[in-house]
């Protein structure tokens, strides 16, 4: 497997340099080097552990989680929270969880007819695999443009999907600590994905920054009152 095939798919799984480094012989340091592209030419017994792990950790995860849902036999328990989102217990003690996909075509669907209710309704679902059952509302959201994507280990490509855990309204106040993956933030008028790095709560205000780069992606601010619903992104697949 080519360097950028790999780097693209490590990038793309979520996994971090910490995680590979706690079960393969490699330093953190050096696994993030060479995904954010400061060594261009690593060993190839290097590669090749990369490679390995993808084929052991990753691409296993991912067949993993399709063979588990083709039997209810892998399962010990189901459980559905007061928001709808489903957990199936697995043997070994982790969950299959289950969320609504609001794809990036139906953002105004959501905003008009979802975000008030008790429950997404009418939307397709997309599994994710989670460590334990969660309380909170989680809704998976499709990445809409390229705004909060620079090639970072943590950016969110467009067409990504996102697990997102939405901070109630009474949170708000007590202020937006960083996000790795960042916020979706559901507007009356739009849903964006953004960083948030200002906020005057006295007067409502935050201010929303994207990653990527380019000058058309300028910082601007967003009144609270204007917000419906916002979410932090705690997983992603691609």
């Amino acid at each position: 497997m080519e360097l950028t095939k790999i780097v693209e798919t490590i990038k793309k799984s979520g996994v971090t340099a910490y995680e590979i480094a706690k079960t393969e012989p490699l330093t953190e340091v050096g696994i993030n080097k060479i995904l954010n592209g400061s060594s261009t030419n690593p060993r190839k017994s290097t590669l090749m552990i990369l490679e390995n792990y993808i084929t052991k950790y990753i691409t296993k995860e991912q067949h993993n989680i399709k063979q588990l849902l083709k039997t209810d036999d892998s399962f010990n328990e189901s459980i559905t929270n007061k928001n709808g989102n489903t957990f199936k217990e697995l043997e070994n003690g982790k969950f299959i969880m289950t969320v609504p996909l609001v794809p990036a075509k139906a953002y105004a669907t959501y905003i008009s007819d979802c975000c008030d209710g008790d429950f997404v309704d009418g939307f397709n679902e997309v599994n994710f695999y989670v460590d334990q059952y969660a309380r909170g509302n989680y809704v998976a959201f499709e990445i809409k443009g390229d705004s909060m994507d620079n090639g970072g280990l943590y950016d969110n490509p467009e067409g990504c999907i996102t697990l997102c855990r939405e901070l109630g309204r009474q949170h708000w106040k007590d202020g937006f600590r960083d996000s790795q993956y960042g916020w979706i933030i559901v507007h009356k008028d739009t849903i964006v994905c953004k960083d948030i790095i200002g906020q005057d709560l006295e007067k409502g205000i935050i201010t929303c920054h994207s990653r990527n780069t380019s000058p058309e992606y300028q910082d601007f601010n967003i009144e609270l009152n204007d917000v419906k619903q916002i979410f932090k992104i705690i997983k992603r697949t691609f």
